[in-house]
C-alpha cells in the first residue's frame, strides 16, 4: 500500500502556551497546514504538544492530534473502520 507523501507547511503557528505547576512542562495548541502532494489537497490541523525542558534541552516530546484529519484528505480508511 503507498505511503502519502505530505508537504508541511513552514507555517505552525501557537495558538495557546500554557504553562503548569511543573517548571518543566509547557504545554502548546499548535495549528499547522500541509499538503498532499500526491493529489494537492490542503488541511488545517490543531495538535497539541506536551514538553518537558530541563537544562535547556527538551526531554520529553509528547504529540496528539486527531488522525481521523489526515483520513479524510488522504481517502485512507482509519484503523478499527
Amino acid at each position: 500500500m503507498p505511503t502519502a507523501s505530505l508537504t508541511c507547511s513552514r507555517d505552525y503557528e501557537v495558538t495557546e502556551l500554557y504553562q503548569t505547576q511543573d517548571p518543566e512542562v509547557v504545554i502548546v495548541e499548535l495549528r499547522a497546514t500541509a499538503t498532499l502532494t500526491t493529489t494537492g489537497r490542503s488541511l488545517s490541523a490543531t495538535s497539541i504538544q506536551v514538553l518537558r525542558i530541563r537544562e535547556g534541552h527538551i526531554v520529553l516530546w509528547r504529540d496528539f492530534a486527531d488522525p481521523r484529519i489526515l483520513a479524510e484528505v488522504t481517502g485512507e480508511p482509519r484503523h478499527g473502520s
